[in-house]
């Protein structure tokens, strides 16, 4: 892509090969997906490490289940609408269930892939994948994030789902400031008066100058990153939350099931009825052959989109300028 500098694609790669270097071993398999997931280097420097199975999700989950049995940490990466739903019985029954040492890397999440239409558009891979027993999922927005996300599931035993939207990045996303770069914590990018905005993966890009377009308005917003969007860090969410009584959701993921439901099942467990929660996402109908950016724009997921319908929503209020 044009302007674009870095790739995740690339970084999960290097970080693969950074654990491989300092004595840490894995199996990587790869599903169809060796060149498009960029890891061929990860086979010619480690081929002992690396499994390529061709079209066979469904078959890459039971090697796996049968890899990590036997203690091996294992990685399956492919594209994320065949990864999630095309082997999603043998990633529920023996994967999450027995909670097994594996990782999968679901890669082209979200709008990127609507150029090829609905089969590669996984609108459902976060609905789905987390109603499932003893996963963690993870969405990195930058290089730091992703080199943090390897560390944590190297660091940790069992079942995780690593969504990677559109791989390609500006320079400016090689790492976020935060308060927080502990992963299990949404980390708190700014704090604003005004209101909330919640984002992840590569739409956080919209979302933080989506923010600095309406910081411009004396919107004061706080910005908020889910690195690790499941278990979601409801004690961090809602002490920022208590700053504001608007948020809004930001992702590349269909209405159903995403970021935008776990903040609403949270909303009304703790009977938030006040605030004021504006979702934008994706829908479970994309048009096919758009570019990434016109899809991006045909959900209303730019910053000018996604600030027009905060000032929307806005309208009217006295206190919309007021510090």
């Amino acid at each position: 892509m044009p302007n674009q500098s870095l790739d995740l694609r690339s970084a999960f790669a290097a970080a693969l090969i950074g654990k491989a270097r300092k004595g840490h071993a894995f199996t990587l398999i790869s599903v169809d997906s060796k060149t498009s997931s960029q890891v061929e280097q990860i086979e010619a420097e480690y081929p002992a490490y690396f499994l390529d199975l061709g079209v066979m999700e469904q078959c890459a989950a039971g090697v796996a289940a049968g890899l990590a049995s036997c203690g091996h940490k294992v990685f399956i990466v492919g594209i994320a609408s065949f990864v999630t739903m095309r082997a999603y019985e043998q990633i529920r029954t023996v994967l999450s269930h027995e909670n097994y040492d594996v990782k999968i890397v679901g890669l082209w999440s979200g709008l990127y892939y609507t150029f090829q239409g609905h089969t590669h558009v996984p609108h459902e891979d976060i609905s789905i994948m987390r109603s499932l027993d003893n996963v963690s999922i993870y969405c990195p927005s930058s290089e730091l994030d992703m080199r943090n996300i390897v560390d944590r599931l190297f660091a940790e035993r069992g079942f995780a789902y690593l969504r990677v939207e559109n791989s390609f990045l500006p320079a400016r996303m090689k790492e976020h400031g935060g308060e927080s770069l502990e992963l299990g914590r949404v980390q708190i990018l700014r704090r604003g008066h005004h209101v909330t905005i919640l984002s992840m993966g590569r739409c956080l890009l919209g979302a933080i100058d989506a923010a600095d377009l309406l910081n411009d308005k004396g919107i004061s917003c706080s910005l908020l990153n889910a690195i690790r969007l499941w278990p979601f860090d409801e004690t961090s969410f809602l002490t920022v939350l208590k700053e504001t009584d608007v948020l809004v959701t930001v992702e590349e993921h269909g209405k159903v099931g995403g970021l935008a439901s776990i903040v609403s099942e949270l909303l009304v467990r703790h009977r938030l009825d006040h605030v004021r929660h504006l979702p934008l996402s994706g829908s479970s109908r994309y048009q096919n052959n758009l570019s990434y950016e016109d899809a991006l724009d045909s959900f209303g997921l730019t910053d000018v989109k996604i600030s027009t319908a905060v000032m929307q929503l806005l309208d009217g209020r006295d206190d919309t300028h007021a510090d």
